[in-house]
């Protein structure tokens, strides 16, 4: 089997990381702080499963994997830097396992040239409750390009929970991802409310619009959305009003940074290159990027 290599086992890497040590991968997880078991518990059934890994927390204890999965957030991945020279190799693959349409453009400075990355949609409702301890509030899908890496990265994930596949039109189902993730977040977290979006048929519109502008640019970018795209995202935003929140509402109330720029911040950039306006975006991101504690890009 591969050798693997996780940075970062919060709720998206420990529950990957989970699935890939319970299949028997060589494995090893990169942390700030040492555990020596995964666990995941299933909220709906109160099921917990657990398994030993192996954790190293320096890059100097680090040696060359064939793949390197990146699951810390957006604006962590510089901080990373250390972790990738030490794990990557010549024939090393990096996957990405992050939020945003730009998931090569934010890790390839601290690669080497021609390093293959592949970039993951991620869907996976969990929450880290402490190190090694991963609560699951549903099923784990994660999405690649269809092409060799692609599928490679797939296979990793052969005959786990976690569903992993290829997709054709990788371009819209980022793009897609991001129109989830826009207004939901960015409206919660300035709100504190977790329902913010479906609180009030203005917070509605307001999200209306923001989803709106997001796809006017990821159409200029090349992504094709169905018709009626915007009432399944707001459905589906609504549907948990009452239910827990996202990961950007639960960083503003615990003081922490916000993926301000990869989430929002994007939107209003890459439509000024277009020439596409983003007047939501040219409000609701200078106010995420102030509310953000050592706020960076």
């Amino acid at each position: 089997m591969p050798r693997i290599a996780l940075i970062g086992p919060g709720a998206i890497g420990g529950t990957v990381g989970f699935a890939l040590a319970e299949k028997g991968h060589d494995l090893v997880i990169c942390a700030n702080q040492w555990f020596d078991t995964l666990a995941i518990t299933r909220v709906q059934s109160g099921e917990r499963r657990a398994v030993p890994v192996k954790v190293i927390t320096s890059p100097p204890e680090a040696t060359r994997a064939d793949w390197v999965l990146v699951c810390v957030k957006s604006h962590q991945t510089s901080a990373a830097a250390a972790w990738l020279k030490a794990l990557v190799g010549p024939h090393t693959r990096v996957a990405m396992l992050q939020n945003g349409v730009e998931h090569r453009e934010r890790v390839a400075p601290l690669l080497p040239a021609g390093t293959i990355i592949v970039p993951v949609v991620v869907a996976l409702p969990a929450e880290r409750v402490a190190p090694g301890e991963i609560e699951m509030h549903g099923g784990a899908q994660l999405t690649v390009s269809d092409d060799d890496p692609g599928h490679e990265f797939a296979g990793l994930f052969a005959n786990t929970f976690v569903k992993a596949s290829t997709d054709r039109d990788f371009k819209t189902r980022v793009w897609e991802k991001l129109c989830l993730n826009c207004a939901g977040g960015a409206l919660s977290a300035l709100t504190l409310r977790p329902d913010a979006l479906a609180s009030s048929p203005d917070m509605t519109a307001l999200g209306i619009r923001l989803i709106e502008e997001t796809m006017a640019v990821g159409r200029a970018e090349g992504a094709q959305f169905v018709e009626g795209f915007v009432e399944q995202v707001v459905a589906m935003q609504s549907s948990h009003r009452v239910q827990r929140g996202n990961s950007m509402y639960y960083d503003r109330r615990d003081g922490k940074p916000l993926e301000w720029d990869a989430r929002n911040g994007v939107v209003q950039r890459l439509g000024r290159r277009h020439g596409i306006p983003t007047p939501i975006s040219d409000v609701i991101v200078p106010l995420l990027k102030a509310l953000s504690p050592r706020a960076s890009a």
